[in-house]
């Protein structure tokens, strides 16, 4: 009985003492992991809608495989350098990867260069496989190219707003949480924004993941050129401009706030 005591008591202390307080501690992190528990229902609940309402399209192979082959861009860009950080935190190095002989902006863009190139390597994989599938490829390589600069671009701003945010919070990152929602359920990877109700529809137009990505279907399965997808390459380099300007900023102020608060080590 004494040992079942002790055995209960040393639980109580792990779950309760060392992991809840802690964990609670982080109230971003806290209140984005419940978000995260839901999203999966929403995601499956709108593919459902999509497949009974609308009946997209009859070439839904080549939809689906050209969104979850440059889907990666977006989501992996966007939590490498963020990823980096953290763990240069909790292994007690940032302040040495900080103090690298390079300026914060292009020690930021440099880092982030590692989850765009990666990427190649599984988008190139899905383009076989769903050649091999079926899907039948026409490209306009003048507008596919066009389109995934502009695209990655905007995910590399992105990219930077992430690295900064865990820069400032430390734990808990709201950006990489946008990212992962906009790429499975806003950005119209695995079914068409149509599917959405209004108001997050006009959320998704907030994306460059969503122009990007009905960009790249015209440029890749109907051979479209730059004039038949200005609708799509103008907002994207809207986007990229914007987010770009954003990330520089963040990036910049959140240097100069753990250097002057002394909070580079802490996480």
């Amino acid at each position: 009985m004494r040992r079942l005591l002790v055995a209960l008591s040393r639980a109580y202390a792990f779950i309760t003492i060392r992991g809840y307080k802690v964990w609670a501690s982080y109230r971003t992190q806290v209140a984005l992991n419940v978000v995260n528990w839901v999203i999966p229902l929403f995601i499956y609940y709108f593919m459902g809608v999509a497949f009974h309402l609308l009946k997209y399209t009859p070439d839904y192979l080549g939809f689906i495989t050209v969104g979850i082959a440059f889907q990666g861009y977006f989501s992996s860009a966007i939590t490498t350098l963020a990823g980096r950080i953290r763990n240069e935190e909790l292994i007690g190095t940032l302040e040495y990867y900080i103090a690298a002989p390079l300026s914060p902006l292009s020690l930021m863009a440099y880092s982030s260069l590692w989850g765009l190139a990666i990427n190649a390597v599984p988008t190139a994989l899905t383009l076989a496989v769903g050649a091999a599938l079926g899907v039948r490829f026409a490209v306009d390589p003048l507008s596919a190219a066009a389109v995934l600069a502009l695209y990655i671009a905007s995910s590399l701003g992105l990219n930077l707003i992430a690295g900064a945010v865990v820069l400032i919070v430390k734990q808990g990152n709201p950006v990489a949480l946008f990212a992962s929602v906009a790429s499975n359920l806003l950005g119209g990877t695995v079914f068409p924004v149509s599917a959405l109700p209004p108001w997050l529809r006009y959320v998704s137009y907030a994306l460059p993941l969503t122009w990007g990505l009905d960009g790249l279907r015209a440029a890749m399965l109907s051979a479209a050129p730059i004039p038949a997808i200005a609708q799509y390459i103008a907002p994207l380099a809207a986007l990229a401009a914007a987010y770009l300007g954003v990330g520089v900023a963040l990036t910049r102020y959140a240097y100069y706030k753990i250097m002057r608060e002394g909070t580079v080590a802490m996480y």
